[in-house]
């Protein structure tokens, strides 16, 4: 039972901190392209690593489905526009937010949600974390695609 809410709480805590942005809609609008892609590209992930089971969630397929379908449209949909929006589109600035990020989600916390009996990961936290760095800077080049095919997305809302 302390699994689902910590599971529930991380989902319900990321979209409580969507109240500190300002200008919502824009944000949103500029970011969710991204974010959604993201979060599909980690989907697919999560089928490769399932599927070859490198990870695992107690409970069986159901709650691996839980946890992936919370994590994905929960923390990580709203980290990446956090992200996004804290760099205001500057390459150095978003890598290095994604690294400091990246490396304490590789790092400590998956060994905590590891203690916790959340989830397991069968890949070294190193690998591990040069698969998300990679998909940060995947992401970023996308950001930028989509900014020159809408290039009014551009014009960054104003705080």
């Amino acid at each position: 039972m302390v699994r689902v809410w910590i599971r529930v709480a991380l989902f319900i805590i990321s979209w409580l901190s969507v109240i500190f942005l300002p200008n919502k809609k824009a944000i949103f609008v500029k970011y969710l392209p991204v974010s959604l892609f993201s979060s599909l590209t980690v989907m697919c992930e999560i089928f490769y690593f399932t599927t070859h089971k490198l990870w695992t969630v107690k409970g069986g397929q159901e709650n691996q489905t839980h946890t992936a379908f919370l994590l994905l449209f929960g923390p990580y949909t709203v980290l990446t526009i956090w992200f996004f929006y804290l760099s205001k589109g500057k390459f150095l600035l978003y890598a290095f937010i994604n690294l400091a990020a990246d490396l304490i989600y590789a790092f400590p916390i998956i060994a905590l949600l590891k203690k916790f009996d959340i989830y397991k990961i069968k890949v070294k936290s190193i690998n591990f974390f040069l698969l998300i760095f990679a998909d940060a800077l995947l992401n970023f080049g996308f950001q930028k695609v989509i900014e020159n095919i809408y290039p009014k997305t551009n014009n960054f809302p104003k705080n």
